[in-house]
């Protein structure tokens, strides 16, 4: 007996030592208790699990043969195996309790904060404004690995029953649906479920589940999903799923889910309101443009043709009249072709009609005719671009043009237009003074508002002494043949 209490001081002594040690806890166990063959699986009740001494889920049974689990305070703490002959109630236990105790609110921790990081890294990409894409696909992942997922989606419900894959990602060797196929939902899944009553849902197995969905589930290896909706706006937009290929996720972990999905809800909140904003930008040079067409019809068609007809009365007038009647009004003719005239260029200023009628080649053709400096051009260009996109390029050569005319002192200037990576590209250079800026004038800068409404771009390249360059591109996604 007094040996027996001797061995489990000394064995008391080793494990205190053991607890106030560090580095690998289960290889220092197993060296203290001499049993080299000891694992160790430690319980995480907020994620309803347990994990190996790394943090990775687990997959132990602790009702398995030669498992033994550990309590402290009345909570279980951790599963050893090859330890089933210690007295669960001694002296000895109660240190290897608190020792595992103490690993394990470190694992938990561990847990917590990879969880916080997880979200922090999503929340920084969706401040950042990062491509949607780029920011579904990195919920995708990190919503996997941390819930122990062996794969996820986004999905975007478009219908009822109905949803098409936004986003995903897929451990090695797993199957997984494809981004943008449009599924049809069948079966109570988890997304069902979600679409069903906008809340957190679950399943535990797909085993017997009638449908189609359900059946591709079964064939891709998933045996449970847990989800939770996207909402955007009040409105429920999808949901992010998580799907296991080998057991059921723990208690909570759609809820857990949640916190992932609101981030989601915000970056589809954030894209959505960078795109409303620029469909309504679009439409308000759209309708600018539409205003300065029927401006310049209106012209046309009524003042100009006026004008026209009371230019022909006029010379009409001069050939019947006395000659000192005739001179006077002669010289009125001549007034009313140049205010003629003025109200030409005015109508152009406003929207050529050859824009409208011939498009974009005909129109810098006219351009390029009416330049006091000679003006090359070289155009490989033979489609129709939407008549806001034509109109923006035009109207960038044309200041560009004048500019060149009224202070760069070039002797040629030259309009280059091209279809490169998607977008189409004018560029017109000049060989004068240079040492312009984008910012110098209003014309310019109004022009890359515009096209920057557009999708498009602006730049002003110049320097003094050789010349400046003005470079524009919208893109061609729009563009018709």
């Amino acid at each position: 007996m007094t040996g027996s209490y001797q061995s489990d001081r000394s064995l008391v002594t080793m494990l205190s030592r053991l607890a106030a040690g560090t580095g690998d806890v289960r290889a220092r166990l197993a060296a203290a208790l001499g049993r080299p063959e000891l694992t160790v699986a430690y319980w995480l009740p907020d994620a309803e699990r347990w994990v190996d001494p790394v943090g990775e889920r687990s997959e132990l049974d602790e009702a398995g043969p030669g498992v033994t689990v550990v309590s402290y305070r009345g909570d279980r703490v951790a599963a050893l195996t090859h330890a089933e002959d210690l007295d669960r109630e001694g002296p000895v236990m109660h240190v290897i309790a608190l020792v595992l105790e103490n690993e394990r609110l470190r694992l938990a921790l561990h847990s917590r904060l990879a969880e916080q990081q997880a979200l922090r890294r999503i929340a920084t990409a969706v401040a950042g404004q990062h491509p949607p894409d780029e920011v579904l696909e990195l919920v995708a992942e990190e919503v996997a690995r941390h819930l122990g997922g062996d794969s996820a989606m986004t999905a975007r419900y478009d219908g009822p029953s109905l949803f098409t894959v936004v986003a995903e990602w897929s451990a090695a060797g797993i199957g997984h649906f494809p981004k943008g196929r449009q599924i049809r939902l069948g079966g109570p899944t988890a997304l069902a479920r979600v679409q069903r009553t906008g809340a957190p849902a679950r399943v535990d197995s797909y085993e017997g589940m009638p449908g189609a969905y359900p059946a591709e589930l079964r064939a891709l290896g998933v045996r449970a999903t847990v989800a939770a909706p996207i909402v955007v706006d009040g409105a429920l937009w999808g949901a992010v799923a998580v799907a296991s290929a080998s057991t059921p996720f723990p208690p909570r972990a759609e809820a857990r889910l949640g916190a992932f999905a609101e981030l989601v809800a915000q970056a589809v909140a954030n894209v959505d309101a960078r795109i409303k904003l620029h469909q309504s930008r679009t439409r308000i040079v759209e309708a600018a443009d539409a205003a300065r067409r029927k401006i310049e019809r209106d012209l046309h068609d009524g003042a100009q043709q006026r004008l026209v007809s009371l230019a022909l009365s006029l010379a009409m007038l001069a050939r019947t009249s006395e000659s000192a009647t005739a001179v006077a009004v002669k010289a009125c003719a001549d007034e009313l072709q140049a205010a003629l005239g003025e109200l030409r260029e005015l109508a152009r200023g406003i929207h050529p009609a050859v824009l409208s009628e011939r498009g974009l080649e005909a129109a810098l053709q006219a351009l390029a005719a009416r330049s006091p400096v000679p003006v090359e051009l070289d155009v490989e260009f033979d489609r129709r671009l939407p008549p806001a996109h034509e109109a923006a390029l035009y109207f960038v050569a044309a200041e560009a043009l004048t500019n060149v005319a009224k202070y760069a002192k070039a002797t040629t200037a030259k309009v280059t237009l091209r279809v490169q990576g998607g977008q189409v590209e004018i560029a017109i250079t000049d060989d004068g003074v240079g040492g312009a800026f984008a910012s110098g004038g209003s014309g310019l800068r109004g022009l890359a508002d515009r096209l920057d409404a557009l999708g498009g771009t602006m730049a002003v390249e110049s320097v003094a002494g050789i010349g400046t360059t003005v470079r524009a591109a919208v893109p061609t996604s729009e563009a018709q043949r």
